[in-house]
């Protein structure tokens, strides 16, 4: 019996293992084969903007983001943006008996690549990849002057993965979640910007709306034909 049990598990193992990566090598050819047929296909402008909120060492850390790109048949997204730090994080410290409160300073510009899965009419998940370059900073206000302490760059990593429910194609709902790893860090400042992300909001697409508007313009139907 011993010896029909020792048997048998490599085997089954060897089974799990080459399905795996059976599974692995056709998903790769069809994501590879979807990606070649979408950027053959001409690109469409798009842009948006949204808020993910974030922790640096504990405190509740908003990040605002605009980006602009092209997007490929609806499927691949490149493009680039700016991100910066909307919540206010305070250091207090002291000079000649004066107590000086330094607000934290975090921005970066960033160049992202999305790959966008739509699984029904209704349901879409985006799969966004963005690294970043930047600074992060102390800035101080003492007797009318504005001083900065500490700046250095800073190299932000953040994968992220988003799911969408569109209730038409002019707006919908969006949930997002994903990490921010710093490549390479302010360790001066002693603030920890590694950290979860996440975000949920309403879907607003302006373009299709001014497509809807506007049904027999130039723009509208250069729109229209990224469908």
């Amino acid at each position: 019996m011993g010896k029909n049990v020792l048997l048998r598990y490599p085997v089954k193992k060897l089974i799990c293992i080459s399905l795996f990566c059976s599974i692995a090598f056709t998903s790769q050819c069809q994501f590879i084969d979807t990606l070649q047929s979408a950027i053959e296909r001409k690109g469409n402008f798009s842009f948006c903007f949204n808020t993910r909120n974030s922790f640096i060492s504990g405190n509740d850390a908003s990040i605002f983001g605009y980006m602009i790109g092209v997007c490929f048949g609806k499927k691949f997204t490149i493009g680039g943006g700016i991100n910066s730090l909307s919540s206010s994080i305070y250091r207090t410290k002291y000079i000649d008996g004066d107590t000086l409160k330094g607000k934290l300073d975090f921005f970066f510009f960033s160049y992202f690549v999305e790959y966008i899965m739509t699984l029904s009419k209704h349901w879409r998940i985006d799969i966004p990849v963005s690294i970043g370059i930047g600074s992060a900073s102390i800035q101080y206000q003492h007797n009318s002057l504005l001083t900065t302490e500490n700046d250095k760059a800073i190299v932000p990593l953040e994968p992220q993965v988003e799911v969408d429910y569109n209730f038409n194609k002019y707006c919908g709902l969006y949930t997002q979640g994903g990490y921010r790893y710093m490549l390479v860090n302010n360790k001066l400042l002693g603030y920890d910007f590694n950290s979860v992300t996440y975000s949920v909001g309403v879907l607003i697409y302006p373009l299709e709306i001014y497509a809807g508007l506007f049904p027999h313009t130039k723009w509208a139907k250069m729109i229209e034909s990224g469908d």
